[in-house]
């Protein structure tokens, strides 16, 4: 079984699936995959782009009654992935953003070649507000391709750090391997999960890395990665 948290399947919310049709072809995608616990994380930037909420959590129901009427073993939770903008904390106080589950912890992101000082500063100012801050897919900013920024965010930032799944089925260059490779051994690394929008093209593979993760580095550490570290975002849902 694997936890996920990364997913855009919820149709008609920024880059996730266009169609009822398409959001229901990637939630069987993702049962089959063997996903038990997932959370809608639809992209938002507070205070630059509109957010439709109301039109998440309709089209949020219609896939939590799609799931039940095939009676999967497939949870669904609400959730955003927030691209950190001064306006995020707020936002999260006034419940024009989400949380993963409605719990404490936080999913944010940046653009790739953001400042390591402004990574600091949003762990910061997400932990002032009573976040618990998870920043994702983490191989795609500059700023963390220094290990010594990793362990300090982690370590003095208290953030989560995750890695989407790809980046253990795909071929990666030598340099890139190696870093995920220290991620794992350090203990840095939280989390991987998808990063599935639409279908095709951004199919799941948690099975895939579960196995990939196993051979490299053992089954309990692909265990903890991809199942049994993530529950704790939802252990107040």
């Amino acid at each position: 079984m694997y936890a996920d948290m990364h997913n855009h399947f919820v149709y008609g919310v920024d880059d996730g699936c266009k169609t009822k049709e398409i959001m229901e072809k990637l939630l069987t995608a993702l049962h089959e995959d063997g996903i038990t616990r997932l959370i809608s994380t639809a992209h938002i930037t507070p205070g630059q782009r509109h957010f439709p909420m109301e039109d998440y959590l309709l089209h949020f129901e219609e896939a939590k009654a799609f799931v039940k009427a095939n009676q999967w073993d497939l949870s669904l939770y609400t959730g955003n992935e927030i691209l950190y903008t001064d306006a995020a904390p707020r936002y999260l106080r006034e419940k024009k953003a989400l949380t993963l589950g409605n719990g404490e912890f936080v999913l944010v992101e940046f653009l790739p070649n953001e400042k390591y000082l402004r990574l600091q500063e949003a762990a910061q100012k997400l932990r002032n507000a009573g976040y618990r801050p998870v920043f994702a897919h983490i191989e795609r900013y500059e700023a963390m391709n220094d290990i010594k920024h990793v362990r300090e965010i982690k370590h003095d930032f208290g953030v989560r750090l995750q890695v989407n799944c790809h980046s253990f089925t795909d071929k990666q260059p030598f340099l890139r391997k190696r870093w995920l490779g220290r991620l794992i051994r350090e203990e840095l690394l939280d989390y991987v999960s998808t990063d599935t929008h639409d279908m095709p093209g951004r199919e799941p593979c948690m099975n895939a890395c579960f196995q990939a993760l196993e051979k490299e580095f053992g089954h309990e550490v692909a265990r903890a990665l991809t199942w049994y570290d993530a529950q704790e975002l939802l252990e107040e849902t």
